[in-house]
């Protein structure tokens, strides 16, 4: 297993290097003087962390009471966001990114089944990004980037059943927030459209528009 991780390892290297140096090789010393130097986006993603984390594990909340409940009945936004990208190179860039998304759930006994309380949450991402162009060709660019920063989850609760004892609370916190994305494609000039997948915060898809100047 130890050997096939690092013949991995080593191809995915022999890969990365060899799309370098074809893309390296497009360019000449003129257009490291006239190449674009920024960016903006807007974009949309789905699903999001907050959507996967619940659904697939299940996360469960200790309330005022002392029982234990389980999220059940989701309602998702997905999430909408701004970035910027400042180009260092023709093929190196860093940025930001600021997102949003909302969740509506609600909570139920986790013997009864009952549902009790609903919870909505508003999560605010804030990331810093790194991008690499690793092929081009044409109006076509295909590049990977990653991210890391913060997300805060702001958490209001109501109680459904008014005649049982208030069990709700509201909660706020931060959670450190990341980004990974192997295949992240633009087709544009100036103006542009582009997609990618990818593991993280911004969501598995994504989607948007993107303009250079």
């Amino acid at each position: 297993m130890k050997r096939l991780s690092i013949l991995i390892l080593l191809m995915a290297a022999a890969i990365m290097l060899t799309s370098a140096q074809t893309l390296l090789a497009q360019y000449d010393r003129y257009d490291y003087i006239t190449y674009t130097r920024h960016e903006i986006f807007l974009q949309y993603g789905a699903p999001t962390f907050q959507e996967l984390s619940t659904q697939i594990r299940r996360e469960t909340s200790v309330a005022k009471d002392g029982k234990i409940y389980v999220p059940d009945r989701f309602v998702y936004t997905g999430v909408a966001a701004l970035g910027y990208k400042y180009y260092t190179s023709p093929y190196m860039s860093f940025g930001g990114y600021l997102g949003i998304s909302a969740a509506m759930m609600k909570m139920a006994g986790k013997d009864t089944g009952t549902v009790v309380f609903k919870s909505s949450v508003l999560s605010l991402t804030g990331l810093l990004t790194a991008h690499w162009v690793y092929f081009r060709t044409g109006l076509w660019e295909i590049s990977a980037h990653a991210a890391a920063g913060a997300t805060r989850w702001i958490d209001d609760q109501e109680m459904i059943l008014s005649s049982s004892q208030d069990i709700s609370q509201d909660t706020a916190r931060w959670r450190f927030a990341y980004h990974l994305s192997p295949l992240h494609v633009r087709w544009g000039s100036t103006l542009g459209i582009f997609a990618d997948l990818g593991l993280g915060y911004k969501g598995v898809f994504n989607a948007g528009l993107s303009v250079k100047f």
